[in-house]
């Protein structure tokens, strides 16, 4: 199977709800699916891709002749009033509290901003929206919900475990994008579509925010140089505390010549010559190959952190600097939510590199002296967890600095996890 797509293969025209459905086909049917077996679901996505998605999951369902009741805080034909004065959070609790204590039939009840409803205080704290909505939403088992949150929102276990079926959708898987770019938008990147070229700029970004971006390039159709379409979308998906680090490896690093050498024949010459590859199942392999977290390890001065930026400006890649002490909270979960965070910045951002400064102040050799090592543990584990979350084909790397990286805990260096080690 070559890369390249004839512009004929490509969809005239397309809609938000169609582009949706065609990027998440998978999820969506795993979604139907858990409903029809009466298992409440949780769906994390962004906020823009919510509607899109209950709208999909409510067609499907209505063939069955199941209904929702969506709960977005505006009134309800079938649902008392909310008290006199009533928000919209304290809305849709009333409508919640009418809903469990009532009868709903086989509907489904739609909660699209449990996120706002249950997200947790600073501290680990409940607040009083969460107090109040965590014993409604158990009062009635025969309520089958749909819930949505945001990646940036997080819940407290309490009403996560409500939810038997989980589902993530974050960007757009690589193998779909061929049906969310139109004719017309394709000529705007030259002659032939190459969703392989494309998808390294957009892999964070999700279906329906992608198809507003493609709508609005400008430009010629057919150029023979596409680097202002791109430009155009690179500037759209950068987050605003991203850094376009401009290091050259060679030019403005001196010396190193062994640590350059290796940089360049095990990381950025393989990505070039994936770059050149025209069949999929080679491109794949190679991908597999590549490996996602690294340390650069040596004495204190010696330029990790360069390096670290010289590698992502050879890959065009934004930087994120994340300092390993700053990361750690006093507050029950907040240390994890920030490493979560930092992710989901630099995922919208890719291609990216997330450079964690001092990586062994939040992640080193675990011993049962440490008095920390119950959050470090965590953020061990939260961190773990990120980078299992890639999809392999995601532009997104880890570099962790340290001074000494047999202080670091052994569970990081694992293959698949932090497996390629620079000594600067």
């Amino acid at each position: 199977m070559t890369r390249v797509l004839a512009e004929s293969e490509l969809p005239v025209d397309l809609s938000p709800f169609a582009a949706v459905d065609a990027a998440y086909p998978t999820e969506i049917a795993r979604c139907y699916e858990a409903l029809r077996r009466r298992l409440a679901v949780l769906i994390e996505c962004e906020k823009e891709l919510a509607p899109y998605v209950y709208k999909s999951l409510r067609d499907r369902l209505k063939v069955d002749g199941t209904r929702c009741l969506y709960l977005d805080g505006r009134a309800a034909a079938d649902l008392p009033p909310p008290p006199q004065g009533a928000g919209l959070v304290q809305t849709m609790i009333h409508q919640i509290r009418e809903i469990v204590r009532g009868a709903v039939g086989e509907r489904i009840v739609v909660l699209p901003h449990l996120d706002i409803l249950g997200t947790s205080m600073g501290g680990g704290g409940l607040g009083a929206e969460a107090r109040e909505l965590i014993p409604l939403l158990y009062e009635n088992p025969e309520v089958l919900w749909l819930g949505f949150k945001d990646p940036a929102f997080p819940l407290p276990p309490p009403i996560e475990n409500l939810f038997p079926h989980r589902e993530q959708i974050f960007g757009v898987p690589r193998d779909r994008l061929r049906y969310l770019i139109t004719q017309r938008e394709s000529r705007k990147l030259g002659r032939g579509f190459d969703p392989y070229a494309l998808y390294k700029h957009v892999s964070g970004v999700n279906a329906v925010r992608l198809r507003r971006l493609l709508n609005s390039l400008t430009g010629e159709d057919y150029p023979a140089d596409v680097s202002p379409a791109i430009a155009q979308l690179r500037s759209a998906t950068l987050s605003t505390d991203v850094e376009l680090p401009q290091v050259d490896l060679d030019k403005d690093i001196g010396g190193y010549g062994p640590v350059k050498d290796r940089l360049k024949a095990e990381i950025l010459h393989i990505l070039s010559a994936k770059d050149l590859l025209s069949d999929a199942t080679q491109i794949a392999r190679v991908e597999s190959l590549l490996p996602r977290g690294m340390i650069f390890w040596g004495p204190p001065g010696t330029g990790k952190t360069l390096f670290a930026k010289a590698m992502a400006t050879s890959l065009g890649a934004a930087v994120t600097i994340v300092s390993g002490p700053e990361l750690k909270s006093k507050w029950v979960g907040e240390s994890e939510e920030n490493l979560r965070n930092v992710f989901i910045k630099a995922r919208k951002s890719a291609p990216a590199v997330i450079i964690f400064d001092e990586l062994d102040s939040f992640a080193g050799a675990r011993t049962n002296s440490n008095s920390s090592s119950g959050v470090e543990h965590s953020m061990v584990n939260q961190l773990l967890t990120e980078m299992d979350g890639f999809r392999k084909e995601e532009l997104v790397f880890v570099v962790g600095t340290t001074n000494f990286a047999e202080s670091l805990d052994p569970a990081l260096l694992r293959p698949g996890r932090f497996e390629f080690a620079l000594h600067i």
